[in-house]
């Protein structure tokens, strides 16, 4: 079973934006990673894929460090970086895609792209941002990684647009995916997360079982969400 392993990892930089942060997540699982704006949220997920290198600690994929093959190939993350350039079409995007990555399965983003009726044709420039953030999801979900990391994802998508992308973050989990995602938007996000993690400077932070914290806390996610926000959580 693939697993991920981040072992007592920090991050500084004029200041520690975390330290000591450990947990262990396996195929199946969708961790929400929460927190205040300035938390390291962005930061952590930056660290694990390897874009910023963490101050301290080790991050393992099935045993195997960051520097490895293994692992670099396994990451699929859709961060708030633009990628593209504003002329470019959808069906240059995925043709980039297919260049730069040899596990790139075409159909599977071009599916993905046709349910969200997002078509190759379509220029960058002329995409809203919430299809913007669409683009970037099916095309990194194409990668067919086992680890897929994203940051904010629900930002800038409506009502029916979260609906669509929770539907397939939820597939995505049955496919022997690890999934990591960052969010401020915490409404109904108690039937896709299995466990969550409050991003805290102030506290010892830990990966937590969703379901297990809220038959404790008898809250949703929301409600325990703002009773983090408090300082009161735990």
């Amino acid at each position: 079973m693939n697993k991920l392993q981040v072992k007592n990892i920090g991050k500084r930089y004029q200041k520690n934006i975390f330290e000591e942060l450990s947990f262990s997540l396996s195929e199946g699982q969708i961790l929400g990673i929460l927190g205040k704006n300035g938390t390291g949220k962005t930061t952590l997920l930056d660290c694990i894929s390897g874009q910023k290198k963490i101050s301290t600690g080790m991050i393992l994929y099935n045993d195997q460090q960051q520097s490895s093959t293994v692992f670099k190939t396994s990451v699929a993350y859709a961060s708030n970086i633009n990628y593209f350039e504003d002329s470019q079409t959808i069906r240059q995007i995925l043709i980039e895609y297919t260049l730069l990555f040899p596990s790139f399965q075409l159909e599977k983003a071009m599916e993905q792209l046709e349910i969200w009726q997002i078509f190759p044709k379509q220029k960058w420039q002329e995409l809203s941002e919430g299809t913007k953030v669409k683009v970037k999801i099916a095309c990194e979900y194409a990668k067919a990684t086992n680890l897929f990391l994203l940051d904010e994802p629900f930002a800038y998508l409506d009502y029916s647009s979260r609906i669509q992308v929770k539907k397939m973050l939820r597939k995505a989990s049955g496919e022997n995916k690890i999934i990591l995602v960052s969010t401020n938007f915490i409404e109904e996000m108690d039937i896709l997360f299995t466990d969550v993690l409050f991003m805290n400077p102030n506290r010892y932070c830990e990966v937590i079982n969703l379901e297990d914290l809220r038959e404790r806390k008898q809250l949703s996610l929301k409600e325990i969400y703002e009773e983090e926000a408090d300082d009161t959580f735990i």
